[in-house]
């Protein structure tokens, strides 16, 4: 990947520039013969909060209410030494320091079967800085979950994972960075999760949407740099048409067209001054830790790759897992992020995308079912969590 991200100015050592790594017969202590640089600029450090969303059922009760599995839940957690609250009790905006649980509109429950759609919201935590504690956190979680519940992961399960730098505010070239790569990568990210989340209307293809279909990837670039704002790159990212499946499930005025956060990568979230979240919806729902742990590592990995300052994709070159597997796993081994053969793991295992003929690879489905038309429009005046918990953040910063 011909981004360029290099050692913090207190670090003590040199880095190799990451272009390094695709030349396998050089070894680190080879000399080569020296180009100009490109301006050294070190990424942000960032911080996350990941949803995980399951369908959960007691091992040991019978909850015939989801308000029930939510105490339950949340006494299991504080047990396991978790700090949690539950978003029903909190008419106040939730903590960014603790665990939220809520339900979850967008996948259907079984009532009778005592099984319901929840969702667990993660604090902040920073990425690099202390990537042990963010992985223990999620151990210690997933641990609790797996002893005291039975977790299922259907089609509508998700984890998500919202990405700010840690200093709250973005720069607009680290967004368009990551814009292009959120386009350019997409079909190779589509081959790491499973065939229903290429298709998930709650994770439609940004690459395809109604402003960017039919471009070449160059014109993408073009399109994406040519913003003077980050409400110019979420809205380009996010655009939706209101003849389209989701267009006509909310209702949208015909020839309306409008944003919308249910894409694989989320824009939405980013204002005038570039404060908010950019949020990658795609992996299905995680039932373990090493899961959720392999999705936060790619996309914190991905982010730093995409705001280092240098190069550029060459969008007129076809992607290749291959080549940005090795960047990511290099990203995270020089973060120091314990435990990088599960990010190996989640690459090793991809599935290469073959379209339907006639059809575009990545292209959402035709139409969606009469369940989705629902949690379509009942999502849509859903309380957000993460931005709570992103506004309460600001205020510790």
């Amino acid at each position: 990947m011909p981004h360029f991200t290099y050692v913090a100015p207190d670090s003590g050592h040199h880095r190799r520039r990451h272009d390094e790594l695709s030349t396998h017969h050089h070894r680190a202590g080879t000399h080569h013969s020296r180009r100009q640089d490109p301006q050294r600029v070190d990424p942000p450090d960032f911080r996350f909060c990941v949803e995980l969303g399951l369908v959960l059922r007691s091992r040991k009760r019978n909850h015939k209410t989801v308000t029930g599995l939510e105490d339950e839940l949340s006494k299991q957690l504080t047990r396991a030494g978790i700090a949690n609250h539950l978003a029903s009790t909190h008419t106040s905006p939730v903590s960014s320091r603790e665990w939220t649980i809520a339900s979850e509109l967008c996948i259907p429950s079984r009532p009778t079967d005592h099984r319901f759609g929840m969702k667990l919201v993660s604090p902040f935590l920073r990425f690099s800085k202390r990537p042990e504690s963010w992985q223990g956190e999620l151990r210690a979680v997933m641990d609790a979950l797996n002893t005291h519940f039975e977790l299922t992961t259907t089609h509508q399960c998700f984890t998500h994972i919202h990405m700010a730098p840690a200093s709250g505010v973005w720069h607009l070239d680290q967004v368009k960075g990551l814009a292009k790569s959120a386009l350019y990568f997409e079909r190779c990210l589509d081959a790491l999760v499973p065939p229903y989340r290429r298709k998930s209307v709650w994770a439609k293809s940004n690459r395809n949407n109604f402003y960017f279909e039919g471009l070449r990837m160059a014109e993408c670039f073009e399109r994406v740099d040519a913003q003077a704002s980050f409400e110019g790159v979420g809205a380009r990212m996010n655009w939706c048409s209101a003849a389209s499946p989701t267009g006509v499930a909310l209702g949208a005025t015909p020839g309306a067209d409008f944003q919308h956060d249910a894409y694989r990568w989320n824009f939405c979230g980013l204002t005038a001054d570039g404060l908010g979240t950019i949020e990658f919806r795609q992996p299905p729902g995680s039932a373990s830790a090493s899961e959720a742990i392999a999705w936060v590592m790619l996309v914190g990995c991905l982010a730093r790759l995409s705001c280092g300052a240098g190069g550029a994709l060459k969008p007129a070159e076809k992607p290749q897992l291959k080549s940005l597997g090795e960047w990511l796993v290099y990203e995270a081994e020089w973060c120091g992020i314990p435990h990088k053969g599960l990010l190996k793991d989640l690459i090793k295992q991809a599935v290469p995308v073959t379209p339907t003929p006639g059809t575009l690879a990545g292209m959402d489905a035709d139409a969606i079912t009469i369940d989705e038309d629902q949690r379509l429009r009942w999502k849509a005046n859903d309380r957000n969590v993460v931005l709570e918990k992103y506004r309460r953040l600001l205020k510790h910063v």
